[in-house]
């Protein structure tokens, strides 16, 4: 079963990652000047490292992304 990190009463920022753990997401890019702006993305595996700190990147601007959905992959990818 899969953990979905937000719910009716979180925003976007207030997103909860566990330490070492693998997320699908759907991001944002909320740069104005960037071509992708306002255009959603979903990632298909996204590492949490330390849970602290998730960044996800734009590809074209290099601006940060806002996250907008994580859900906790289950089960977990096994890496070798």
């Amino acid at each position: 079963m899969s953990e979905d990190t937000t719910d009716d009463n979180t925003s976007p920022t207030d997103l909860v990652f566990d330490p070492q753990t693998w997320y699908s997401a759907t991001v944002r890019d909320n740069n104005e000047e960037c071509r992708n702006y306002l255009k959603t993305f979903t990632i298909g595996q996204l590492y949490s490292n330390d849970g602290h700190y998730v960044l996800v990147q734009c590809g074209v601007c290099g601006d940060p992304m806002e996250i907008l959905t994580a859900v906790r992959l289950d089960p977990q990818p096994e890496i070798p």
